[in-house]
């Protein structure tokens, strides 16, 4: 099961987010309990003398005009009671039920401080008197509920912003990370694109050096191949011709095989590394692939049994032949050399469809282990760890045959089951030439 995602991004976004939360929390107890506490118990004092002045400014008993005056020059509406209610403006505000603290001032004055939900209030009691001072601009203002939405859509634009922000930061991240896949799976002239002078950019420019390194290295391991394939032919040739004056006998036979055993590895490696290079030269020609087919079985298998399913003749196809007839020789050569000669002979099918050419090769063999699968096709692979020659060739026929069908285009795929044979499929597409 494919495990889900998570986006760096997102994961960095919320990390900002807790920490912010966090720090809002811890900054928030440290004021509260060291900040707060102190502040309240310096200002205390402060706002004591203050309402002692004021009081002191009204008179006891409070003094209507002096208490008007006092209303017009400060921010402050005054109630008091003397004989009969008295205001500066308005009504005197209900206190009943409302959560008071006290304070007691230097001349015995008991004073309450109410936090309603409306503005502050301070009642001082003096006697049989009652003086109510209402500060005027703390009330809980009719904007509260606009300003409270208007910081919300705030704060989430800044973290809409924010999370973009951090995306087009950790973009190139996607870049790399499908960079590097092409790059893994064989484009090794892929390079990553990513302008950046941070991080990012110096970790594509090392990616893009170790391609080119990688790069460098394999061809340089094809050119020593090759030049190694080609400084081998001439003793081989020396020692094929002295092998053939020797005396007929199991030796000189035995010696031959060894010598076309060796022409053999030598040709498919030379071929395979060729159709591997950055420059491909296939000689496509106007094929008919069953005709192909049937005159490679009558020829290099006339004396083999294969079970036929090809399309009619008639349908022609962009291949190169010479390739392509390598191809279905190894093909066939690995079916018949694991089809016990109890068991029914391999089957070749050929057809097109949808402009593509499917070919099928299956032997009816004792399979293959499901753990070699996906080797098979490396150069020098082989099913069988014991590399006798009677189990299989050299390791290279597999190898070959998917290097061809990948340089047209195709692709070959392999399916088998330990006792229930093995199947090679291979598929091309072409345009078809009618």
């Amino acid at each position: 099961m494919r495990r889900r995602r998570h986006s760096l991004s997102g994961r960095l976004l919320a990390l900002f987010l807790l920490t912010a939360f966090l720090l809002a929390i811890v900054v928030r107890t440290g004021f509260r309990y060291g900040v707060e506490g102190n502040f309240r118990d310096l200002a205390k004092p402060h706002v004591a003398e203050y309402i002692q002045h004021l009081l002191d400014e009204i008179g006891d008993p409070p003094d209507r005009e002096r208490a008007a005056r006092l209303a017009e020059r400060l921010p402050l509406d005054i109630h008091f009671t003397k004989g009969e209610i008295w205001s500066s403006g308005g009504h005197p505000p209900e206190l009943i039920g409302d959560h008071a603290h006290t304070h007691e001032l230097s001349d015995g004055t008991r004073i309450e401080v109410f936090r309603r939900h409306g503005p502050f209030v301070i009642r001082a009691t003096r006697g049989e008197q009652t003086v109510l001072l209402v500060p005027r601009g703390l009330e809980t203002s009719d904007a509260a509920p606009l300003v409270v939405v208007l910081t919300l859509l705030g704060v989430l634009t800044v973290l809409t912003l924010s999370y973009h922000a951090i995306r087009r930061l950790f973009r190139p991240v996607e870049t790399i990370r499908s960079g590097v896949a092409r790059i893994g799976s064989g484009e090794l002239g892929h390079r990553l694109d990513v302008r950046r002078r941070d991080e990012f950019g110096e970790l594509a420019r090392s990616i893009n050096a170790m391609a080119d390194d990688i790069r460098e290295m394999l061809e340089a391991k094809r050119e020593l191949l090759l030049a190694v394939s080609h400084e081998l032919r001439s003793p081989l040739t020396r020692a094929r011709v002295r092998a053939e004056v020797l005396d007929p006998g199991p030796a000189r036979e035995a010696l031959l095989d060894d010598l076309n055993e060796l022409e053999t590895l030598l040709g498919e490696l030379l071929e395979s590394e060729r159709l591997r290079g950055r420059h491909v030269a296939l000689d496509r020609q106007a094929v008919d692939p069953t005709e192909l087919l049937q005159e490679l079985v009558r020829g290099t298998f006339a004396e083999s049994h294969i079970d036929l399913g090809l399309d009619p003749p008639g349908t022609w196809l962009s291949l190169d032949p010479v390739r392509i007839r390598l191809l279905v020789r190894n093909l066939l050569r690995n079916a018949l050399q694991h089809t016990p000669p109890e068991a029914p002979p391999p089957a070749l099918a050929s057809h097109v469809d949808d402009h593509q050419w499917i070919l099928e090769v299956t032997d009816h063999g004792p399979g293959i282990a499901t753990e070699h699968l996906g080797h098979l096709t490396e150069p020098f692979s082989r099913a069988d760890p014991s590399r006798q020659r009677a189990s299989g060739g050299v390791g290279l026929g597999l190898h070959l045959a998917r290097t061809i069908a990948e340089a047209h285009g195709g692709t070959l795929s392999i399916q088998s089951e330990l006792g229930a044979g093995t199947r090679v499929r291979v598929e091309i597409p072409v345009p078809i030439n009618e």
